[in-house]
């Protein structure tokens, strides 16, 4: 589903974001990007979602070259949940940061209406559907995001430190949820547990920036290849 070959990407202010990755994706894979902070996993995160173009190497993501002809179909079959909340929602209400992206995909009133609450009622937010998101606690601002995410049933999903500045309970719901997701599952996370418990395969960064290993359970067995990545 998604193909990246020797991909590297420099931020503007010139620190280096990823340095020549490759990593294929097929359908229904469950795969943890694991490594240190700053070792370039939300980097990655933006550029196989097609969020932002890689200055060298190429992206692939449904066969296609993401360009501005694509761009929207892409984004209607992929979901992206960011590491802090604040940097998504945007809209006046919980209940409009659900309906967002359902209302551009021209969904009828009874569809939005059955969404939400179903959306609402597995994640815990009925209760605060009217409010502000800005008013939420972290742990509901992030159950919000990946609502607003999961309602409209992408087949990608790329999660960004999904359980980072969460309290115990609000992390356990998380993961529950997240267990249940049918569809190819892309998260990355300095938090071996939540790796261990979500995904089948994983690619381990270093702080260069690059691939140190990729493959099974077997990664994060060896404490060894952690160290050496920073990771522990």
């Amino acid at each position: 589903m998604i193909e990246a070959e020797n991909v590297s990407y420099d931020y503007p202010d010139g620190s280096v974001g990823v340095r020549d990755v490759s990593i294929e994706i097929s359908e229904g894979e469950r795969i943890g990007l694991i490594g240190a902070n700053g070792s370039g996993k939300s980097t990655l995160i933006l550029l196989l979602a097609g969020l932002v173009r890689p200055k060298e190497g190429r992206i692939r993501i449904f066969g296609k070259t993401p360009d501005k002809k694509n761009i929207e179909e892409i984004r209607r079959r992929v979901g992206v949940v960011f590491q802090n909340p604040d940097d998504f929602l945007f809209n006046p209400s919980v209940r409009d940061e659900l309906l967002y992206v359902p209302r551009q995909l021209e969904w009828s009133d009874e569809e939005m209406e059955r969404a939400v609450n179903r959306f609402a009622g597995i994640f815990g937010i009925t209760h605060v559907l009217e409010k502000p998101p800005f008013r939420l606690s972290g742990g509901e601002k992030k159950k919000v995001e990946i609502a607003s995410v999961l309602i409209y049933s992408p087949e990608v999903l790329f999660l960004d430190e999904p359980t980072a500045y969460v309290d115990g309970k609000t992390k356990r719901q998380i993961m529950k949820i997240l267990e249940s997701y049918k569809g190819t599952l892309v998260i990355a996370t300095h938090e071996l547990d939540v790796a261990a418990r979500l995904v089948d395969r994983f690619v381990l960064l270093n702080l260069e920036h690059r691939v140190e290993a990729a493959g099974g359970k077997e990664v994060l067995e060896d404490t060894e290849l952690l160290e050496r990545a920073g990771v522990i």
